[in-house]
């Protein structure tokens, strides 16, 4: 049951008063010199607040096992919340920026003509985005510039986030689908007009994901991508959108191999989302820095497992 207004009103005051703040520093600074502000501010609160850290070392560890010293691992999270506030920053700006503005942050590509040529094979296109770089801007670039996207996400526990959030993406054309009872008519219509659906697949899928190794340890994994790939047989693709800068990303588009699949339904949805998590997992190894190490992305255990936290 959801609670209500009042109760978020007051827990999460200070936070909408920080979104305002933002909001208000972005128009009144050149874009650029605003990017920077909020990657400085993503510093401050990696420094203000030791859960995030915490949380953020742990993951490095889970996921380098071990591997790297507590100064290496340190210089990735505060990287890597400098890039979240980067990230919320230009997001930011996605809501009163010129449209070309916005899109003009695109400024290489990868893949882009495989990507193109997948949507002529007439099944739509399943478009695995991630927690990295700017993720919000490889959504809104895939719209202007290839295909009608429609993104899947789930309405935030706060309305004043959901209403933040989501006009700004409808700005740029991307149709929003909320996660709920009518989520898979309106995911398999989008498809089956040979549209891009957006899943976001790199966080803890909780009690109703589905266990498969991330990072060589078991982590719940979101089920959607394993349904979508064996029932629509649509190509897949892992969409970011890497910065290169403040400001300047290169889009990525990496097809996933789809090919040898086991022929029961269920253990071939379990193989689509291994190698969706492996190709996460490649990713992150190519730059840390960029990906969203605040999340417990081992947070939900099989049972009978220890808690990693």
């Amino acid at each position: 049951m959801s609670k209500p207004n009042w109760f978020y009103n007051l827990r999460n005051f200070p936070a909408r008063v920080t979104v305002y703040c933002l909001i208000f520093i972005s128009r009144i600074l050149p874009a650029d010199r605003s990017i920077l502000f909020g990657g400085n501010f993503g510093v401050l609160v990696w420094h203000l607040f030791p859960q995030w850290r915490k949380t953020s070392l742990r993951n490095i560890e889970l996921f380098f096992d071990g591997q790297k010293s507590r100064s290496e691992a340190w210089q990735i999270g505060r990287s890597a919340a400098r890039n979240v506030g980067y990230h919320v920053m230009e997001f930011i700006l996605m809501g009163h920026r010129r449209v070309e503005d916005i899109i003009g942050m695109v400024v290489e590509t990868e893949g882009e003509a495989e990507y193109r040529a997948a949507y002529d094979e007439g099944k739509g296109v399943i478009c695995l985005g991630m927690h990295y770089g700017n993720w919000e801007l490889s959504a809104t670039w895939m719209q202007t510039q290839v295909r009608q996207i429609h993104a899947v996400g789930k309405k935030q526990s706060d309305p004043f986030f959901t209403e933040i959030a989501f006009p700004w993406r409808s700005r740029f054309g991307v149709q929003n689908i909320f996660a709920g009872s009518q989520a898979n008519s309106a995911i398999l219509k989008a498809l089956k007009n040979g549209d891009g659906l957006g899943l976001v697949a790199d966080i803890n899928g909780g009690t109703t994901g589905l266990f498969v190794p991330f990072a060589g340890i078991l982590a719940s994994t979101v089920p959607g991508p394993g349904v979508l790939g064996v029932r629509s047989g649509a190509p897949m693709f892992l969409t970011i959108c890497r910065r290169l800068a403040p400001g300047r990303h290169r889009f990525i588009a990496r097809r996933l191999n789809l090919e040898g699949l086991p022929e029961d339904r269920k253990a071939a949805q379990l193989e689509i989302l291994t190698r969706v998590n492996s190709l996460y997992e490649s990713v992150i190894r190519e730059d840390p820095t960029q990906w969203l190490w605040g999340h417990k992305r081992w947070k939900t255990r099989p049972q009978g497992e220890s808690w990693l936290y």
